[in-house]
């Protein structure tokens, strides 16, 4: 990625009724509903999977009476690294343009 996150969080807008004519990443706007909803559920998965590597670290270091704890929360880690891994390469491919019709351009 090419565009620093202070870029990515600056829009200018311009006036008529394109307002983000100016704007130097309209596809991945500040004010994009849909880059708010994505960023949204990235943090939630990031927060999330620290929760989880925390749950399993306690288990491996306090122990616990049911393996099902630790193999439940390991398989928790791997699937949300996946999810975010997804979520993060879906950002990037819509900063890169790679994406139709997520910004504010394409309808």
């Amino acid at each position: 990625m090419n565009l620093k996150t202070s870029e990515l969080n600056t829009c200018y807008y311009s006036p008529g009724n394109d307002k983000h004519s100016c704007c130097t990443h309209p596809r991945y706007c500040i004010f994009n509903p849909n880059r708010i909803r994505l960023d949204n559920n990235i943090h939630e998965l990031e927060t999330e999977l620290q929760q989880r590597i925390n749950d399993l670290n306690f288990i491996k270091n306090e122990g616990t009476r049911n393996s099902t704890d630790y193999n439940t929360t390991r398989n928790r880690i791997k699937y949300l690294n996946k999810d975010l891994k997804k979520l993060k390469d879906f950002r990037i491919n819509i900063i890169k343009k790679e994406m139709k019709a997520y910004g504010y351009l394409e309808k």
